[in-house]
């Protein structure tokens, strides 16, 4: 282990100790602290565990580049993350205490209408399973379907949001029979990281609701999201990605995934079949693309224009509000722009939140850009937890599922937040239309009807005493 690894380590360290100092005991609550944690794996456990030569030979992600331009890229990126935690510190998130009024859970329980939401997953599970829906947010393009499109997009909030609000609704008792079922959803599509961001997302939720989930239903929790991971990873093994991109019905794919654990066992012992931890290392490590730009740009390879980088944020606009947005897909999409500009291998590198624009900004101006967002991540937290409102939940998950979406980087992160946004301005809207009508039959149960005599009871009686 390298010098400038250690000290990308130590960086981590003291981001994750100011949070935990200045945040208190609930620090693990915060959509931010996800955040920085989902770094921590990216860029400490991932690169750390590939150290080991058993575990790094399978890393085929840094082929041809050199380990120096990978540690290198590592400390980067861990001191953005770092400005990153003191800027959004500097916001005072501590003092964002909720407002929680005892009928708040209630009232989220019946503006999220669980009822509605579940009906409204089965056809985004439906068109899952028949291979036209979502497919881990790499949908899009001129030739996608709306529908696809649709499903990629709300797929994972949607059973969010109804798991939680059928929990809301019945008590914590069904913890683990909906988290059960809300796997099992979620694992039709065939990737783990839905299973592991509504996991964290929903007890997140629910603890901002004002329900208290026992240590031992979330140690059981915990456990239970490992083995779907599990189940998942053991369909891959053995049957590979192709089952969850065609048509294979719901029964096939939960078939699957049925048998997924027993593959998993087999294939430890074979020597073509990288095993479990090998495979999480390689997919966690967020640092071998930015390695590969470092030692291009210290071959002579200039870096892209700056200018490019907030323009590739306008990934999150809604295409039917610019539809020539998709004319210019390659722009907006920093990671295929930066392997082609810089030569690197075409393959499915995972860049990071960071890394995504280690190739337009130089360091020092790569933690000014860490920064600024800091303090907007602070603001928005601190509004965001100010008060428990079913609108204010739905985006609390949507923020947490984003966080663990650092693997990708901000214009995805964006993406996701958007559907969220769509999703809790819904339910804005509906608790605004409940509220009228109440207020409605509330005035009605009031009137009294102009046709009925104008007599008290205190004067019946006085009539009846004569």
């Amino acid at each position: 282990m390298s010098t400038t690894l250690l000290a990308a380590l130590l960086v981590q360290c003291v981001a994750v100790v100011l949070l935990r100092h200045r945040l208190g005991r609930r620090w693990l609550r915060r959509p931010v602290t996800v955040l920085v944690l989902a770094s921590v794996v990216e860029l400490g456990i991932g690169p750390v565990l590939l150290t080991v030569p058993s575990i790094g030979i399978s890393d085929t992600f840094r082929l041809g580049v050199q380990v120096s331009f990978i540690d290198s890229a590592d400390l980067i990126m861990a001191i953005a993350m770092l400005a990153l935690t003191c800027t959004y510190l500097l916001t005072h998130p501590e003092r964002a205490l909720t407002r929680r009024r005892p009928a708040d859970m209630a009232i989220a329980a019946k503006t999220l209408d669980w009822r509605l939401l579940a009906v409204a997953c089965v056809p985004l599970t439906v068109l899952t399973a028949a291979g036209r829906g979502y497919n881990d947010g790499t949908a899009g393009g001129q030739d996608t379907s709306l529908a696809t499109n649709l499903v990629t997009a709300f797929f994972v909030v949607v059973v969010l949001a109804a798991a939680a609000a059928f929990l809301m609704r019945h008590g914590i008792r069904w913890v683990l029979p909906v988290l059960i079922v809300q796997s099992t959803v979620l694992a039709v599509a065939g990737e783990r990281t839905p299973v592991l961001m509504d996991a964290i997302a929903l007890i997140l939720m629910l603890l901002f609701a004002g329900l208290r989930v026992p240590v031992p239903q979330i140690t059981a929790a915990i456990g239970l999201t490992a083995l779907v991971m599990l189940a998942i990873s053991g369909v891959r093994v053995q049957e590979g990605r192709g089952l969850f991109y065609t048509d294979s019905g719901l029964s096939t794919r939960v078939g699957a995934l049925a048998t997924g654990l027993s593959a998993v066992g087999e294939s430890q012992g074979t020597a073509d079949t990288p095993g479990l931890l090998t495979q999480f290392a390689v997919r966690v490590s967020s640092v071998d693309y930015a390695g590969a730009i470092l030692q291009a740009i210290s071959e002579g390879q200039p870096r892209l224009p700056p200018v490019d980088v907030p323009e590739s944020l306008l990934l999150a606009v809604p295409s039917f509000m610019w539809p020539t947005k998709l004319d210019r897909e390659t722009t907006l999409d920093p990671a295929q722009t930066q392997i082609d500009a810089f030569g690197l291998q075409n393959v499915n590198f995972i860049p990071g939140m960071p890394g995504l624009y280690i190739g337009y900004l130089a360091p020092l101006w790569l933690v000014v850009l860490f920064g600024m967002l800091g303090i907007a991540f602070g603001w928005f937290e601190r509004w965001l937890l100010r008060k428990c409102t079913p609108a204010r939940l739905v985006l609390l998950g949507g923020a947490v599922i984003t966080a663990l979406w650092f693997e990708a980087g901000l214009p995805t992160m964006l993406v996701q937040m958007r559907s969220t946004g769509v999703l809790a301005l819904t339910v804005y809207v509906a608790g605004v239309l409940r509220n009228r009508a109440r207020s409605a039959r509330s005035s009605t149960a009031l009137a009294v009807p102009a046709n009925l005599p104008q007599v008290t009871g205190v004067r019946r009686l006085r009539g009846l005493g004569r």
